[in-house]
């Protein structure tokens, strides 16, 4: 007896409600991945694991199986609402980018570049290559900081991120200048020094969400992760704690931040 397909989530992510919709219309035509897989130019297991919303397709598999499943291109246009520009969003920091508005408070520790709420525009361009959606986006995150109700950020860099050549002279002065002015009673910037503590293993951030409950996403050398468990956050929480505790005070950091600005990138 064939397995019985995995039930699907649509709610979960945009990933599974094009899956379930892919499954929904790709049954309604009497089809098998099998069967679809011969009438376009995408493989049996291409089909499955995007039902299985295990991977995102690109929209050339909707154009091609709206025709073939007879669904009035729904598939194209629901790929155009889910997917079209959200190339500027990776799709392993989805989870953590959809978290960060509703969130009320967050910490973060940053050990290779500034956070990404309070980078400048140059400055992120020069860590995105260029990718001008990528940066717009970038920018948008920075929003949640100007409204009525805005979460109280409190960032630790590692020393090292002020002194290192992101974009060149001018782009890191007004990056640093930058973190100077933004700092306020809901804007807490502190530095740490280079030296051996609890955060050498990556950059994270907490947030704690309007409800109460609390995510966390963990930089990784290929790809980000969000996770809600229970276990991470409190070890999160006991190693931001522990960096803190080696970081300089607010007002001593911001002097530093200041001096390197001006000696360094001047």
């Amino acid at each position: 007896m064939p397995q019985r397909p995995r039930d699907l989530h649509p709610w979960e992510s945009p990933e599974a409600l094009f899956g379930s919709e892919l499954r929904y219309y790709r049954e309604a035509a009497k089809l098998s991945c099998a069967q679809l897989a011969n009438k376009i130019p995408f493989s049996k297991s291409t089909i499955s694991a995007v039902e299985r919303a295990e991977l995102r397709c690109d929209r050339s598999l909707a154009v091609a199986a709206d025709p073939v499943l007879d669904t009035r291109n729904a598939l194209t246009r629901l790929w155009d609402g889910l997917f079209k520009g959200s190339g500027a969003v990776p799709i392993w920091f989805t989870d953590w980018y959809k978290h960060e508005p509703d969130s009320t408070y967050i910490r973060s520790y940053q050990p290779l570049v500034v956070d990404g709420l309070l980078q400048t525009p140059a400055y992120a361009r020069a860590l995105l290559d260029g990718n001008e959606a990528a940066v717009e986006t970038r920018m948008a995150r920075q929003e949640i900081l100007a409204r009525e109700n805005a979460p109280t950020l409190l960032c630790v860099l590692d020393a090292s991120v002020l002194y290192r050549d992101v974009g060149g002279q001018e782009v890191m002065h007004e990056q640093l200048m930058h973190l100077i002015e933004v700092s306020s009673p809901k804007v807490r910037i502190q530095v740490v020094p280079s030296i051996q503590h609890g955060g050498l293993s990556g950059g994270f951030v907490i947030g704690t969400l309007t409800d109460g409950s609390e995510v966390a996403y963990r930089d990784g050398v290929l790809r980000g992760d969000t996770t809600t468990d229970r276990g991470d956050i409190t070890s999160l929480t006991e190693t931001f704690a522990l960096i803190q505790a080696h970081a300089y005070p607010l007002s001593q950091s911001a002097a530093l931040i200041e001096k390197v600005a001006k000696e360094k990138w001047t």
